[in-house]
């Protein structure tokens, strides 16, 4: 006859270890969405678009810390663009961010989670003249294309930054894929404005 402790003992075991089987130490991230400039900054510049990238490591189910890539870009209002006597032009930043998240729901089909961090970001101001650009239509194919309008004028910089936000996923099944919406505000810390909050469809895992 079995002994009944030693039974306890590994059914604890063998649940612990089930348990541990559906926690995955690490996560990766991708989406992109729409990005609206804040404050003064929506005098300069026009709703835009951005990307997201991260990946990073699940301390336990409700926290992870990541290593997140984040690409903005947003073209200019026309006030912007005659005060610089220029035809067309667009800003963007891209930032390499250290961010913790904490889930609150992550058991559950649908969890809400807040994240915030703070790192390196780029900005590029850069002016463009679209009667510049060159097409090329392929007279075999038929495929044409065009080289975009060149850049002629530009100015970069790197500085801190940071954002906070938060948003919700929901569980594809048991698969460990959720579905997420994203919502930052974020701020490249300078002299001037230059605060926007970007919203992020995508996937995680």
């Amino acid at each position: 006859m079995a002994n009944p402790t030693r039974t306890t003992v590994a059914f604890l075991f063998l649940s612990l270890t089930l348990a541990a089987q559906d926690f995955s130490k690490y996560t990766v991230e991708g989406g992109g969405g729409v990005s609206v400039p804040s404050g003064t900054a929506a005098d300069r510049f026009n709703t835009g678009w951005n990307l997201l990238f991260g990946g990073g490591y699940n301390f336990n189910r409700h926290l992870a810390g990541l290593l997140e890539f984040q690409y903005d870009r947003f073209s200019l209002t026309n006030a912007v663009l005659q005060n610089a006597n220029q035809p067309a032009g667009f800003n963007s930043y891209w930032g390499i961010t250290l961010n913790p998240r904490y889930e609150f729901n992550p058991r559950g089909r649908l969890s809400g989670y807040v994240t915030g961090g703070y790192g390196l970001y780029h900005r590029t101001l850069a002016f463009t003249d679209p009667s510049q650009a060159v097409g090329y239509c392929d007279p075999f194919s038929g495929f044409c294309q065009s080289s975009g309008a060149p850049v002629i004028a530009q100015y970069t910089n790197w500085k801190g930054g940071y954002n906070l936000g938060g948003g919700a996923d929901y569980a594809l099944g048991d698969s460990g894929f959720k579905l997420f919406m994203d919502v930052r505000f974020n701020r490249f810390i300078a002299h001037q404005n230059n605060d926007w909050v970007n919203i992020a469809f995508g996937i995680r895992f």
